[in-house]
């Protein structure tokens, strides 16, 4: 999760714990980066609009280079139509808000997970259906100025 701000941080990290999901940190893209060129980048990467070295807009940059496909959802502290259609033209999956009710949040996680799972399959050339749950081994990417 690419995050600036504690408090949505925690509360969304606390949701995703009770849905069974690891999550993995990084306090700004340079770390972000780093993590998604990895040989496993994460299938998910939760990102706070504002970050200490760039904005949620790198973060669907750096999502779209990493080495295999990765969804973003950019985490606003309020919901904003206009950066809600501009993040959604610039490539994320989803723009989330607090409060996070475990059901949407839920919703969301199996949507774009099984969305970046088909893609990777597609990339890979096989055929495989679409995933169904998301599995609690995976590890969406957290971006976040706070530690």
């Amino acid at each position: 999760m690419l995050h600036s701000r504690r408090d949505p941080l925690r509360t969304l990290t606390q949701a995703l714990e009770r849905q069974g999901v690891k999550t993995v940190q990084a306090c700004n893209c340079a770390e972000a980066s780093r993590l998604l060129q990895g040989f496993e980048p994460p299938e998910l990467l939760f990102t706070d609009t504002k970050l200490p070295d760039g904005n949620w807009a790198d973060a669907i940059r750096l999502a779209q280079k990493a080495a295999a496909p990765v969804n973003v959802i950019v985490v606003s502290r309020l919901v904003d139509v206009r950066l809600y259609v501009e993040a959604l033209e610039a490539g994320a999956f989803d723009f989330i808000a607090p409060p996070f009710e475990d059901s949407e949040l839920a919703h969301v996680v199996r949507c774009a997970a099984g969305n970046a799972e088909a893609r990777r399959q597609a990339k890979l050339g096989t055929k495989k259906g679409q995933a169904e749950t998301f599995a609690s081994t995976e590890r969406p990417l957290f971006l976040s100025s706070k530690a």
